[in-house]
């Protein structure tokens, strides 16, 4: 049977993983929803040459978003398993439960954000940012950036739920 330092291991290696991959498909659809907040900042900001696939360049972004999430919000319920759990392969299937809600929480705020953006006034919000003219679709930059900050406060939350899913499932 595998140790459970091992499963830790494979959990923070699973848990960035499913973190990268859960950011390049997130790109997918706020690409959709504002190409704009990629053109005009995210492609820049990451160092995405303009000649890529602006589909493959959004998941690349994505990937590189995002991965390391995974990493900070499994790690505390990964320790939390690592101390309680009685042997590895207990420690696995409760590691895997963990960050199945974690990204459970975080598609959740994904889809709030993004709800929000659909229904909210996107006016208002543009009329925050500093300079509305910078961007081609000031509106779609919104409706992407929430969706964004929903999946990060989402993630958030997620990395606690998963913490407290390992403390209440590996209960001595």
């Amino acid at each position: 049977m595998h140790s459970r330092p091992f499963v830790f291991i494979l959990l923070c290696l699973l848990a960035m993983v499913a973190a990268g991959l859960f950011g390049a498909l997130h790109n997918q659809i706020s690409f959709s929803v504002g190409s704009s907040y990629f053109y005009d900042v995210k492609f820049p900001q990451f160092g995405i040459h303009p000649e890529l696939p602006a589909r493959i360049g959004a998941a690349q972004v994505g990937w590189m978003a995002s991965w390391w999430m995974g990493l900070a919000m499994g790690h505390p319920a990964f320790v939390i398993g690592l101390m309680r759990s009685p042997n590895g392969p207990a420690f696995l299937d409760h590691g895997l439960r963990a960050m199945g809600v974690a990204i459970a929480a975080t598609t959740l705020g994904a889809f709030l954000g993004l709800s929000y953006g659909a229904i909210g006034n996107i006016n208002s919000l543009v009329g925050l940012l500093p300079n509305p003219d910078a961007f081609a679709n000031p509106e779609g930059f919104v409706r992407a950036a929430l969706m964004h900050e929903g999946s990060y406060i989402g993630g958030a939350f997620g990395g606690m739920l998963a913490a407290i899913v390992m403390w209440r499932r590996t209960r001595a």
